[in-house]
């Protein structure tokens, strides 16, 4: 685990389900890609609602071969969409409270990143540095053996339903994956 996490590393039904959505509405879960799966991936693929929290490991399983065949970009969309689309309106009303209270703005969000993302994935340890009022890096990290370049795209698509959700534009200036670690730098227009 993550510097002493305790939680296994699990990913909800809801994003899960959100993820086989988005792949669909892609053209990327084909009947041909469906049929490179195994069956507990095709069982996942089939009935994603079928547990509420999945293992970790067996999501990572579909995440790399989305990886393999359609390449990282095609999977930050993915990643996105099921941000933006599923989990986007479990969370809205978390985010609305953090807009009223401290301002819609990218860092009051990432500040908050542990909070938003738990409705999707457990036993992974997330933390936002502010390094400017417009800058900041992000660090996720997964248990060894997990996440890392992976999963990469899949945050860079989070990030980008932050900046859409908060009316900005922003960006991701670096990215930094060492082990089962990502870091990304992310920065933003200041709001007029």
């Amino acid at each position: 685990m993550a510097d002493g996490n305790q939680q296994p590393y699990m990913v909800s039904s809801t994003y899960v389900g959100g993820f086989i959505r988005a792949l669909r509405s892609q053209a990327l879960l084909t009947a041909g890609f469906e049929a490179k799966l195994g069956p507990a991936l095709r069982a996942m693929v089939a009935s994603p609602y079928a547990q509420s929290w999945w293992d970790g490991a067996l999501t990572e399983q579909i995440v790399t071969l989305v990886l393999q065949e359609h390449g990282p970009d095609r999977l930050e969309e993915a990643g996105f969409f099921t941000t933006r689309n599923s989990v986007g309106p479990i969370i809205t009303p978390l985010i609305s409270v953090i807009g009223a209270i401290f301002g819609l703005r990218p860092s009051t969000l990432l500040e908050r990143v542990g909070d938003l993302t738990s409705t999707s994935v457990r036993g992974v340890e997330l933390s936002w540095t502010s390094t400017s009022e417009t800058t900041g890096r992000l660090k996720i990290v997964y248990p060894s053996s997990h996440g890392g370049r992976l999963v990469e795209p899949l945050w860079r698509g989070s990030c980008r339903f932050i900046f859409e959700i908060s009316k900005t534009i922003g960006k991701i200036t670096e990215s930094k994956v060492d082990g089962s670690a990502v870091t990304l730098t992310l920065s933003w227009d200041a709001k007029r």
